[in-house]
């Protein structure tokens, strides 16, 4: 299910059993999350009916089954919502023990059980064609609901309705340019969106001007992962530098960073050996199962590099992470350092 046909079955009043929230788009997962709440609570929250559970609590699955258990008090249905669990770090056992709960709440009308993972908090695969065998899982106890990236238009007309509800014009053309620079994902683009408006209104204007965009926003990529594996293989530190502190600022974990410049260093790899082997860019999708769109932009990437360079560059990733599981070292000064031996490379 996707989010907007999660949006729907709200709309509908036909919720019931458990979900699980996963994706790479916070902000619409958070809107959602917002919108049942509202639905489930229209006269404010109920203290009584809406319970948080937390994952870095001991003892949550426990918990979890007892409140399914207990009667919903001054309201239709109860909420219950878990957040702060890595599903891939889970037990065996835990999982099994998760997944019987989730088939007991299936019969259950007097509760909504939401589990919220956050980006990286669940592996899904690479889906459609490959999902992970704990999405599979998943799939079989409850309705998993995945928040995407929106689409070029839908974002567009988004942003150009923030905008217009500041009182600033926005073109079409200004929306896009804001897109491509800063990021589709849209918690980012909101907060650029702020600055630019801002800014506008402080110079006595009412329309964005495209022009305005580089010197008052930041630049991010749809992937950060991509954007700042990119600076590194084209050995611009500066840049790479620049994108680690904004990840940094924006409180990512340096593992999950590192863990995404390895994911897209290993694809970048596959696809740049099967380049070199002379396979064309529709074989590599089809071998591979990724999107097209992403094979064009590794291959892009790639172009003038061998892929024994990308294998040295992933030595060098694999000693970091080596580094920030058993070193005492600040994880991101472990990053900085991986940046000026990626440059050197």
């Amino acid at each position: 299910m996707t989010g907007r046909e999660y949006g729907r079955l709200l709309k509908g009043g036909g919720l019931r059993g458990g979900y699980l929230f996963f994706g790479e788009e916070e902000y619409t997962k958070h809107a959602a999350l917002r919108q049942t709440r509202e639905a489930l609570f229209p006269e404010g929250d109920n203290p009584f009916g809406h319970v948080m559970l937390s994952g870095a609590e001991s003892g949550w699955q426990e918990a979890l089954a007892g409140e399914l258990m207990s009667l919903s008090m001054f309201g239709d249905k109860k909420l219950i919502e878990v957040h702060g669990v890595d599903y891939g770090k889970l037990s065996s056992s835990a999982l099994e023990e998760l997944y019987a709960t989730l088939d007991e709440q299936k019969d259950n009308e007097e509760s909504v059980l939401i589990l919220y993972a956050e980006r990286n908090e669940f592996d899904a695969g690479s889906l459609p064609k490959r999902p992970s065998a704990l999405m599979k899982n998943f799939e079989k106890h409850c309705t998993v609901v995945q928040f995407g990236y929106e689409s070029q238009q839908a974002l567009s007309a988004w942003l150009m309705k923030r905008f217009e509800a500041s009182g600033v014009r926005c073109s079409t053309q200004t929306a896009e340019k804001m897109i491509a620079f800063c990021s589709r994902d849209m918690f980012a683009l909101s907060n650029e969106a702020d600055k630019l408006i801002c800014y506008t209104l402080a110079a006595g204007r009412t329309e964005a001007d495209p022009r305005d965009i580089e010197d008052v926003c930041c630049g991010q990529s749809i992937d950060g992962a991509f954007d700042f594996t990119d600076a590194l293989l084209k050995r611009d530190a500066a840049r790479a530098c620049r994108l680690l502190k904004g990840m940094e600022g924006r409180r990512e974990k340096p593992e999950a960073i590192l863990a995404g410049v390895i994911d897209t260093l290993g694809n970048m790899f596959t696809v740049r050996r099967l380049i070199e082997e002379g396979y064309t860019q529709k074989d590599i999708s089809e071998k591979t199962g990724l999107h097209p769109f992403r094979v064009g932009n590794f291959c892009e990437a790639t172009a003038g590099k061998k892929s024994s360079r990308l294998e040295r560059a992933l030595k060098l990733c694999a000693e970091a992470d080596t580094q920030i599981k058993s070193s005492g070292l600040d994880n991101y000064t472990v990053l900085e350092r991986l940046v000026m031996r990626l440059s050197r490379i």
